[in-house]
């Protein structure tokens, strides 16, 4: 079967899901089989659908849109792709299918957080409305595969992800000169973080109340198992999986979090909206985001396991504190070799700040080329163990600091409690009084997470530094530039041993 068909195949199915878990609508309705597909009804069709839903705020902000192609958007990884992808005919295709998929991806989120009164505005339900946009998907993107000769060179110029970074703000704000004492408060962070870490080793030695949130072991796959299943990749290197086989790999890899518990502040929970329309944590049900990402590294495309876990607050220690404030969480990666063992693990908050590194013996770290840039932090490095691939991360109460990250059970705690796994993207629409809503807001930044700190570390180029943003918008570093999603990350630190 050609790449062409089986693209129509995708598509179809994706419109027969949509059709059967998209909500009805009361507006009203006419037949898909009366919207003429051409080029022309369908630009026409995708400038309809943008136009509303920047107007009713239902922008979904992670992908980039692809311009002039509105049936395309990108990450990062893809777009690394961009400057050698017509090497190969299957991987061209390939390239495109995976931008248009990401596209469907987010049209199916943003249509079903549009308003009620947005959607009557199609003169459609919101069933037809999705049905239409899959329809023009399928005859843009099987258009552009046949015009591969013509469209390259255009395609790849605009098939890129801006950065989190605005130079208007580093020249407004003097960053040229700002960079040195950012790079001074950074080395202070790196000590102290370092001196935790060592201080942890003991176990406890605050000895506040700990309680320890586990996965459910059901399911845990083999090492081997794993290498095989992860050895079924498409032209791009990605991962060809059923939805089943993908939860046995997160749950292989699902860490376990020791967390110091003081307070509601320290209890991961499921992420949903209040009856005002606020943000907050449900810790009766405590709940792990995940989120299949990639990485290159050495040419090769290596998987990443991504788990998130969200706290309502970091509480804050008085009213000049600079980075307490409402909402927080902890991401955790696993990037997997070849052979499925752990190449290197990292971590960030979820407002893309504290950026921890954690290689395996396997890698070897390259010096920095100067004392100023903001380079890896590795506070540890981690032996792999073959026999147990869950890894042990204690969290301290309140700052929700990394403390320690161990191979074993970790040391006894006060309680134990299960976690469930869910998909990152159930936090692109939620359930609300007013309908689905997106947790992430404008240009992806939780509203109403903003900290102090982006008073003073504005001068960075980052938007409101200290907030708690979505997958694909966290800036990682003060000084320089760095992407937490950035497709080379691990080889400009770090080289096999």
């Amino acid at each position: 079967m050609s790449i062409r068909h089986l693209l129509c195949v995708f598509f179809a199915c994706l419109t027969i899901l949509g059709c059967a878990t998209s909500k009805s609508s009361n507006t009203k309705k006419y037949q898909v089989e009366n919207f003429v597909t051409s080029a022309a009804s369908c630009h026409q069709w995708f400038n309809q659908l943008d136009r509303i839903v920047d107007r009713d705020g239902a922008r979904d902000f992670g992908p980039a849109m692809v311009e002039d192609y509105p049936f395309l958007r990108v990450n990062r990884f893809l777009a690394s792709f961009g400057d050698s992808i017509e090497a190969n005919e299957a991987s061209y295709n390939r390239w495109i299918t995976s931008m248009s998929i990401l596209n469907q991806e987010s049209r199916e989120i943003e249509i079903l957080n549009l308003s009620e009164r947005a959607v009557a505005m199609f003169g459609v339900g919101r069933d037809e409305l999705q049905n239409i946009t899959n329809k023009c998907s399928i005859h843009l993107t099987q258009a552009l595969i046949e015009r591969q000769n013509t469209e390259m060179v255009r395609l790849r110029s605009r098939a890129v992800v801006p950065d989190e970074y605005n130079r208007l703000k580093q020249v407004v704000g003097l960053y040229s000169l700002l960079q040195f004492p950012f790079s001074e408060g950074i080395s202070d962070w790196h000590e102290e973080a370092k001196s935790t870490f060592d201080r942890y080793e003991i176990g406890n030695p605050d000895g506040l109340p700990r309680v320890r949130y586990t996965a459910d072991s059901k399911g845990r796959l083999s090492l081997l198992e794993v290498k095989k299943l992860i050895s079924k990749r498409d032209a791009l290197g990605q991962l060809i999986l059923q939805s089943d086989d993908i939860y046995k790999l997160f749950s292989t890899y699902a860490p376990s979090f020791t967390v110091e518990d003081t307070g509601d502040f320290d209890r991961i929970g499921a992420v949903k909206f209040s009856d005002s329309q606020d943000v907050v944590i449900d810790a009766n049900l405590a709940t792990v985001y995940t989120h299949l990402a990639y990485t290159r590294f050495e040419g090769k495309t290596l998987p990443q396991l991504v788990y998130a876990v969200w706290f309502s607050a970091r509480p804050k220690s008085g009213w000049i504190d600079l980075l307490g404030g409402h909402l927080d969480g902890i991401i955790w990666r696993v990037t997997l070799d070849h052979d499925g063992v752990p190449l290197i693990y990292d971590s960030i908050h979820s407002c893309g700040c504290y950026h921890m590194f954690f290689p395996s013996e396997r890698l070897e770290p390259i010096a920095p080329p100067s004392e100023r840039i903001e380079w890896s932090f590795s506070p540890k490095q981690l032996q792999s163990n073959l026999d147990n691939l869950v890894i042990d991360l204690t969290v301290q109460s309140k700052s929700h600091y990394l403390a320690s990250v161990t191979m074993d059970a970790g040391s006894p705690v006060d309680d134990n409690k299960r976690y469930v796994m869910q998909s990152y993207n159930r936090l692109r629409s939620l359930e609300s009084d007013r309908g689905q809503k997106n947790l992430f807001g404008y240009e992806g930044i939780v509203k109403g997470t903003q900290r102090n700190e982006r008073f003073i570390l504005w001068p960075s180029g980052i938007r409101s530094p200290g907030a708690m943003r979505q997958w694909g918008r966290h800036a990682t570093a003060f000084v320089g530039r760095r992407h937490f999603d950035g497709p080379r990350l691990f080889e400009r630190y770090y080289q096999r041993q």
